[in-house]
């Protein structure tokens, strides 16, 4: 039984994406043509630019599993599962065009390029242009053999702990004054410090 739960899972993914330099939009709403519900949401979309470096001295090193990109801009579509990794309907069906409304929205493809990009992401969960790469990655207790996306772009809980741990440990001086952070961040930050750190932030973000 999880015992101290605080935060949603979603926050978890959005503080390991931050860490690695990525820009981020939490529940991303995909709205409809007409009136009526909205027609999905992304639980992150998230942007990182290929020169992000933090500190002049010994910079900090993200982790390549989301970071290594040969393009300028790399976009991710995250999508939060507390079990087994996995992406929600609107991210297969071709059909409903979700993907496709999503890139129109943030718009870092050329109009005329989306169709030929959703494909991609439909299909392989990545399409590279010259610019920019874009890629679906689910977040999950455990990766998932079933889905179109490669296990590269499945990232399980423990290994997310393990580098926002590695990090606050490494650059405890940098990263030590955080009052400014929402209290997620601070309690993340104190977790990782302290000991038994994955049991702790599994529970505090509820998975």
């Amino acid at each position: 039984m999880v015992t101290n739960c605080k935060f949603k899972r979603e926050r978890l993914v959005y503080w390991y994406l931050r860490l690695n330099g990525f820009l981020t939009i939490e529940n991303f709403v995909v709205h409809p043509e007409r009136s009526g519900s909205q027609r999905t949401d992304a639980d992150i979309l998230a942007v990182r630019f290929r020169n992000r470096k933090e500190l002049f001295v010994n910079p900090m090193e993200d982790d390549p599993r989301v970071c290594e990109c040969g393009t300028l801009c790399n976009v991710i579509i995250a999508e939060a599962k507390r079990n087994r990794c996995d992406l929600n309907g609107p991210w297969t069906h071709r059909e409903k065009k979700n993907i496709n409304r999503v890139l129109r929205a943030m718009g870092c493809f050329a109009p005329n390029e989306n169709d030929r990009v959703a494909e991609s992401l439909y299909s392989v969960g990545r399409y590279d242009s010259s610019c920019v790469t874009c890629r679906l990655f689910a977040f999950g207790e455990s990766t998932n053999d079933q889905l179109k996306i490669p296990v590269q772009q499945q990232v399980i809980w423990k290994e997310a702990i393990d580098f926002i741990v590695k990090r606050f440990k490494e650059y405890r001086n940098q990263k030590r004054d955080v009052g400014q952070w929402s209290e997620d961040g601070t309690k993340l930050q104190e977790a990782a410090l302290g000991e038994n750190s994955t049991e702790i932030i599994l529970n505090l973000f509820c998975l």
